[in-house]
C-alpha cells in the first residue's frame, strides 16, 4: 500500500497564514493593551483582587517551601540534625490581612458599612485556578488579563447555549447577541466587579451541555468545578444533582468524585488546616452587611408589607421550584433546560444575599426567550428587537438615575428587574418551549424535511 505524500503548502498559502498570525496578534496585542487601560482607568475589580492576593500569597509560600526543602536536602541526607534555614509558616489566604489589601485596592481606604469587605470565600481546592494570574505581580496588569478570560467565557456561553437549545438565529442577530451578552449591565458590573460568576455561567451550561451528549464523567468534573459561589448556584445544582439520580446516570457521580478527591489532596498538601479558616471567613463574609436581599428589598417599596408577612413570597417561590423540578422529573432535556433557567432567575428572589454582579448567570436564560418568539410568532425576531431595548437600555436607565439623584429606590429596581423580568418571559414561553406543536400549521412545520 503506497501512502500520498503531503503537498506542501504553496507559497501563496504559506503568505496567507503568515498574514491570519499576524492579524492575530495584532487582534490579541489590542485586546491586552485594551483590558490592561481598563483595568488601570476603571475602580473596582475586588472580587478578583481577594482571590488573587490570596493565590500570590500561598503561591510564594510554595515557592519558598520549596526552595527551603532543596536547600536542606544535603543535611537531611547526611542525616544532620542541624537546619540552616528556618521553616517558613504556611500562608493563610483567609486572613483580615488579604481582605484589608483588597479594600485599599478597590477603595484606597478600609471598608465602610454598606460594602464589600472582600473576606476571601473560595474553597482553597479551587483557589490554584489563580496561580497562572498570581504569577503577575502588578494586580491591575493581571486584573486585565482576567477581564479578557472572562470576555471569552461569555462569548463562549452564548455558543454553548444556543448549540445547547438547537437554535439556529440569523447572522446579525446572533451578532448583536453576542454584544448583549457584554455590554448589558449585568455583564458589565460583573467584569468590573472581577466576579467569578462569568465563569460559573460557563460552567453551569457546560454541565448541561456534557450531560445532553451523554458525557457524563465531564459533567461531573465540570460540577466539581461550579463551587465558587454557594448562593448563586445552590438550586441549580441540586437539581442537576437530582437529575442525574433519577436518571442513575452515576458517571457523573464519579467524575465528580475523582476530581474532588485530587483537589482536596492538592489543598491540603498546601495547607493541612486550611477548612476552619476557610469557614471563618465565609461566615464573616455571610454576616457583613452588603449587597441585597430581595426581602429587604420588598420592605422598601412596600413598607406596609408585615415582616412575617413578606416571607410568604420566598417560600411561595421554593414550593414554586419544587413543583417545577418535579414537572421536569422523566421529561425530555429541552424541558430540563427550561426548568435550570427557571432556577437561576428565581434564586436572586428567594432571600439569600447576593450582588449584581452574580446576575450575570441569568443571562442565557434570554437565548431560551428569543428563540422562542422567533420560532412561535410571525414577527418574532420584531419582538425580539423590543425585548432586547428593554434589556439593554432599561437597566441602564435605573442605574444612571439612581447614580444621578442618589436614590435608593433605582437601586432596588435594578437589583430585582433582570430576576423578575426573566422569570416572568420564562413562564410567558414556557409552553411553548416544552410543548410539542399544538397547532396544524406547527404540525406541518415540523413534519418539514
Amino acid at each position: 500500500m503506497e501512502f500520498q505524500k503531503k503537498p506542501r503548502l504553496t507559497p501563496n498559502e504559506i503568505r496567507l497564514l503568515i498574514l491570519i498570525g499576524f492579524v492575530a496578534v495584532i487582534v490579541a496585542s489590542v485586546l491586552i493593551g485594551v483590558n490592561i487601560g481598563l483595568s488601570r482607568s476603571v475602580q473596582g475589580g475586588g472580587e478578583f483582587f481577594v482571590a488573587w492576593q490570596g493565590a500570590r500569597g500561598l503561591l510564594l509560600d510554595l515557592v519558598v517551601r520549596v526552595v527551603n526543602f532543596f536547600e536542606n536536602l544535603p543535611n537531611f541526607l547526611r542525616n544532620s540534625t542541624a537546619s540552616t534555614t528556618s521553616q517558613p509558616g504556611i500562608a493563610n489566604p483567609y486572613t483580615v490581612l488579604v481582605a484589608n489589601q483588597t479594600q485599599q485596592l478597590v477603595y484606597g481606604r478600609a471598608a465602610q458599612p454598606g460594602e464589600n469587605p472582600y473576606f476571601l470565600t473560595i474553597p482553597l481546592s479551587l483557589l490554584p485556578f489563580y496561580f497562572p494570574f498570581a504569577l503577575i505581580a502588578d494586580p491591575l496588569t493581571a486584573r486585565g488579563l482576567w477581564l479578557i478570560l472572562n470576555e471569552g467565557a461569555l462569548v463562549a456561553t452564548v455558543v454553548l447555549v444556543v448549540r445547547l437549545i438547537e437554535w439556529s438565529p440569523r447572522r446579525l442577530f446572533l451578532i448583536v447577541f453576542f454584544l448583549l451578552s457584554i455590554f448589558s449591565f449585568y455583564s458589565v458590573s460583573a467584569l468590573i466587579d472581577g466576579t467569578p460568576a462569568i465563569l460559573l455561567c460557563l460552567l453551569y451550561f457546560g454541565i448541561l451541555y456534557a450531560l445532553q451528549n451523554q458525557q457524563d464523567e465531564l459533567a461531573g468534573a465540570l460540577m466539581a468545578l461550579a463551587f465558587f459561589r454557594w448562593e448563586v448556584g445552590l438550586f441549580f445544582l441540586t437539581l442537576v444533582v437530582w437529575r442525574v439520580y433519577f436518571e442513575k446516570r452515576f458517571g457523573v457521580f464519579y467524575g465528580f468524585g475523582m476530581l474532588t478527591i485530587v483537589l482536596l489532596i492538592v489543598s491540603f498538601l498546601m495547607n493541612p488546616g486550611w477548612v476552619i479558616p476557610f469557614l471563618q471567613s465565609s461566615l464573616t463574609d455571610l454576616r457583613a452587611d452588603y449587597g441585597f436581599t430581595s426581602i429587604s428589598i420588598l420592605l422598601r417599596l412596600w413598607p406596609a408589607f408585615n415582616m412575617h408577612f413578606i416571607w410568604i413570597i420566598p417560600v411561595s417561590l421554593i414550593l414554586l421550584l419544587g413543583f417545577e423540578w418535579y414537572a421536569s422529573r422523566g421529561r425530555d432535556f429541552h424541558h430540563f433546560i427550561w426548568t435550570c433557567c427557571i432556577t437561576l432567575a428565581i434564586t436572586p428572589l428567594i432571600g439569600f444575599r447576593t450582588d449584581l454582579s452574580n446576575l450575570v448567570v441569568l443571562f442565557p436564560g434570554l437565548a431560551l426567550i428569543f428563540a422562542t418568539v422567533v420560532e412561535r410568532w410571525r414577527h418574532g425576531y420584531w419582538l425580539d428587537g423590543l425585548l432586547y431595548l428593554i434589556v439593554l437600555f432599561l437597566p441602564w436607565g435605573f442605574f444612571i438615575r439612581s447614580v444621578i439623584f442618589q436614590s435608593q429606590f433605582y437601586q432596588d429596581l435594578l437589583s430585582v428587574f433582570f430576576p423578575i423580568f426573566l422569570s416572568a418571559s420564562l413562564y410567558w414561553t414556557r409552553w411553548w418551549f416544552i410543548r410539542p406543536p399544538r397547532t396544524w400549521l406547527d404540525h406541518v412545520r415540523s413534519s418539514r424535511p
